[in-house]
């Protein structure tokens, strides 16, 4: 007794196209965000007017530390106000749970800063094994 039928049917398999374009929009979105976070982190300084290294940089920086003509030291977003102590915590964390090194950090110093405040970040750096540093510059 056969329990075959006699017609054979013909599976055809369907691609769900919706989960791919929410994944999509997602991508978006986020590097969408991550871009306005990424402009954030900077803020407007008269930077030094330098011809600077005209290689394109390969790795961006992990760490931006500006210096505002005032001497305030601001790191990450503008709101981010922070003393010279907490600049020392903030890089010897950094040096040690990422194994940071000079090419993560830039320095965006105001052409108008005083050099004593340049000086005392520079020996921070320095004091946590980074003896070299980018420093930000506009081009003439």
């Amino acid at each position: 007794m056969p329990f075959r039928s006699k017609t054979s049917r013909i599976i055809i398999p369907v691609v769900e196209m919706t989960p791919m374009i929410d994944i999509i929009f997602l991508l978006i979105i986020f590097f969408m965000v991550a871009a306005q976070f990424a402009q954030q982190a900077t803020i407007d300084l008269d930077l030094p007017n330098e011809a600077g290294e005209k290689t394109p940089i390969e790795t961006p920086s992990a760490l931006i530390i500006n210096l505002t003509a005032d001497g305030d030291i601001i790191v990450d977003s503008p709101d981010n106000l922070i003393t010279i102590e907490d600049l020392d915590s903030r890089i010897q964390s950094f040096v040690e749970t990422e194994s940071a090194t000079w090419d993560l950090i830039s320095l965006r110093a105001d052409e108008n800063a005083e050099s004593a405040a340049l000086n005392e970040v520079l020996r921070i750096l320095n004091k946590h094994g980074l003896s070299a540093t980018r420093i930000a510059t506009e081009s003439p």
